[in-house]
C-alpha cells in the first residue's frame, strides 16, 4: 500500500513538471559545437583565465579570448555562432529560435565583459548572416563573406571580419572566421 502511494505521488510529480524544450541547446553544448575553447566550465568570468588581450592590425580596442563557458552569458539559445581570430574565439552570439527574436552576443572589450543585444530581429538566421550588436557605448558588427559555407568539424564556416566601434574609435579584427552550429 505504501509502495503504491509512493508510485502514485511520483507519477503525479512527473505529470506536473514542464517538459524540457527539445530544441534548446545548453551553453556547454553550444560551446563544444561552436569550438569555443579555454577554461573549464563554471569559471566566474567569460574570458580565458590568464589570456592576453589580442590587438587588431588597426584600431585601439583589445579583445580578450573567451572561455568555454562564455555562451552561458547568453541564456538559453538555439544554436549560435562564434567569431574566431588567430585561432581564438572573441565573440559568441546566439538567439532564440523565433523570427521575431534579436540575437545577443558576449565579448570582453578592453578588459570589460560586455553583453550586447542584436540590432535586428530574425532569430538564428540573422545571427548566422553576420549580426550587428549595439549597447553600452559599443557597436560590434560581423562582416561575413557571401556564399556557401565550408563545413569544418560539423560547423558552417565563412571568412569574416569583426568591427568594434566604441570610445577608442573603430577597430577591425581581420581576417577571421564566423563559425556557426547548423
Amino acid at each position: 500500500m505504501i509502495r503504491a502511494a509512493a508510485l502514485i505521488a511520483l507519477a503525479g510529480l512527473a505529470a506536473c513538471s514542464e517538459p524540457a524544450d527539445q530544441k534548446a541547446e545548453s551553453a556547454d553544448d553550444f560551446a563544444q559545437r561552436a569550438g569555443v575553447g579555454g577554461a573549464a566550465a563554471g569559471a566566474p568570468a567569460v574570458a580565458e583565465i590568464n589570456a592576453q588581450p589580442l590587438a587588431a592590425p588597426t584600431g585601439k580596442a583589445l579583445l580578450t579570448p573567451l572561455a568555454r563557458n562564455a555562451p552561458t552569458a547568453l541564456g538559453e539559445i538555439h544554436g549560435g555562432c562564434s567569431y574566431i581570430y588567430q585561432g581564438r574565439s572573441l565573440l559568441v552570439v546566439g538567439a532564440p529560435d523565433t523570427t521575431d527574436a534579436t540575437g545577443k552576443g558576449v565579448l570582453v572589450i578592453d578588459g570589460q565583459q560586455v553583453v550586447l543585444p542584436g540590432a535586428a530581429a530574425g532569430g538564428p538566421q540573422v545571427v548566422e548572416s553576420g549580426p550587428t550588436l549595439s549597447g553600452n557605448g559599443y557597436t560590434v558588427a560581423v562582416l561575413r563573406a557571401d556564399g556557401a559555407p565550408r563545413s569544418v568539424s560539423g560547423r558552417n564556416e565563412w571568412a569574416a571580419d569583426l568591427v568594434v566601434t566604441g570610445p577608442t574609435g573603430e577597430t577591425t579584427f581581420s581576417p577571421g572566421t564566423w563559425n556557426c552550429t547548423p
